[in-house]
């Protein structure tokens, strides 16, 4: 039976020994490390290259897998290099964007646009294809921090620039709800085409800023962090996410709330931001 990626995490805790039985609060710190180990043990075939160049898609067996998961395929250029490749009945996931949602489409350029033109294609094709979509994901150590901006401001005690009054409404999701969409539609949806949001909770702008800025500084914090408009009379448009959270019983079993997931992943951004990103704290 194909091991997991717990079962690679408990074997990497095991290797480092007694000294490390804190290992659940230092994660953060040896996640790549256990990046590396999964790679360096993994029975499976780790295959590297560039999905545009054919030579090197070229080196997959696309046949040999049930499933496969995408969440790199941006471009249409990119769909015709593997179109043909990727078998009728394999369970294949697009990681799509909810900024290929008609309701908001214009407001996110050639992303949003680019997403639907492969979801498109998809729906054109004879591939056992599920679309997920999913709104801003959240989660430590994301190769772009969503709220990483709000949170610098905050942590440099400079003004915040919002549009309109910040009543404006964004929908933010962790990305454990998006690994456990993928894997509830890997398990149970085998042979069925659908189209999938995933989605957390919808939040104001202006309540976010405040739940931030509580949960990034701590009681000793003198001062003021100012919001400026940019526009008093500004209208902000409706090009945030606003779907309806996700209601499944399975999602939800034993979920921490928005508040506490959302501090825990302040607080990381506080002690490990300039250690990921590169930038000053």
């Amino acid at each position: 039976m194909p091991r997991t990626a717990n079962d690679y995490i408990k074997e990497f805790r095991d290797r480092l020994g007694e000294q490390e039985v804190d290992f659940k609060f230092r994660e953060d710190k040896i996640l790549m490390d256990i990046a590396d180990y999964v790679m360096d043990t993994c029975e499976g075939n780790i295959i590297q290259g560039d999905r545009n160049e054919p030579e090197d898609l070229a080196k997959i067996d696309f046949t040999k897998y049930d499933c496969i998961v995408d969440m790199c395929l941006f471009f249409e250029s990119q769909f015709d290099l593997i179109e043909h490749l990727i078998p009728n009945e394999t369970n294949y996931i697009f990681v799509s964007s909810g900024a290929a949602d008609d309701r908001y489409i214009e407001h996110y350029g050639d992303y949003g646009v680019d997403k639907k033109k492969v979801e498109s294609r998809l729906e054109d094709s004879d591939i056992n294809f599920k679309i997920v979509r999913p709104s801003y994901i959240v989660g430590k150590g994301n190769h772009r921090p969503r709220l990483g901006h709000y949170m610098n401001k905050i942590i440099h005690k400079e003004h915040i620039e919002i549009a309109g009054d910040g009543k404006n409404t964004i929908n933010i999701v962790f990305v454990q709800d998006v690994v456990d969409c993928l894997e509830e539609i890997i398990f149970n949806f085998p042979a069925v085409s659908l189209q999938q949001e995933v989605v957390g909770t919808n939040i104001e702008v202006i309540d976010l800023i405040y739940k931030v800025f509580k949960y990034v500084l701590d009681d000793t914090y003198e001062g003021d962090v100012m919001l400026v408009q940019n526009d008093e009379t500004a209208l902000f448009p409706k090009n945030d996410f606003e779907f309806n959270e996700y209601t499944s019983a399975q999602w939800k079993l034993n979920k921490p709330s928005f508040d506490e997931r959302l501090k825990n992943y302040a607080e990381w951004y506080y002690k490990k931001g300039a250690e990921k990103y590169g930038h000053i704290i």
